[in-house]
């Protein structure tokens, strides 16, 4: 008969033996923690450089650049439009401009009602646009948005003609105002970036 102390070295020799693994010091756990949150820090800059430069390129001497994409996008839409065969005369480019630093509609493609908004200084621009009726035959009354929640007139908005022109001339001036509007002096001051003024909903 086996006595206890003979079995239990019997079963525990039958064991394949356990390789126990180095368990990491405090210091080094510290580490590992400071390297993962390096990394996770370092994808999220990459990922806000990402959106940053979707369309702008900031240099290390914080001077800005519309990135190649958005260059290239500028110049298919100039082609398209100067081989337009249709072009009226008497027409003007121009632009609407804060007259008061307030809160306006940022509009976006799709939404019937601005759901987002931004705040101008006196003088910086809302929109560019271009017409060939006028400013009251553009904007009737000095009206130049209502969507319900928001309403500009002249108490906010101030129309200024830009230039004078035939339609292909002023389309032209107004998209390559529209293109450039990342880099003008009160955007690039501005902490919130913007593809294009607050009151285009795309480019065209």
């Amino acid at each position: 008969m086996i006595d206890a102390k003979k079995k239990l070295r019997l079963k525990t020799n039958s064991k394949t033996p356990i390789e126990h693994k180095k368990i990491p010091e405090i210091k080094e756990i510290s580490k590992i923690r400071k390297k993962r949150y390096r990394n996770l820090f370092i994808l999220f800059i990459f990922a806000i450089a990402v959106i940053t430069t979707s369309y702008l390129k900031i240099h290390e001497d914080e001077t800005h650049e519309l990135t190649k994409e958005r260059v290239k996008k500028f110049e298919r839409a100039i082609k398209r439009i100067v081989f337009r065969r249709h072009n009226k005369e008497n027409c003007e480019q121009y632009a609407l401009i804060a007259v008061r630093s307030a809160w306006f509609p940022l509009l976006k493609w799709g939404e019937a009602v601005a759901s987002d908004s931004i705040l101008l200084n006196e003088g910086e621009i809302w929109k560019y646009g271009k017409t060939c009726l006028g400013e009251l035959g553009r904007y009737p009354g000095q009206i130049y948005y209502s969507d319900g929640k928001w309403f500009l007139d002249n108490d906010k908005i101030r129309y200024l003609k830009q230039f004078k022109g035939s339609e292909k001339e002023c389309i032209i001036i107004e998209r390559t105002k529209i293109y450039n509007y990342p880099l003008l002096p009160e955007c690039i001051k501005r902490k919130r970036k913007l593809i294009r003024p607050p009151g285009s909903k795309n480019d065209n």
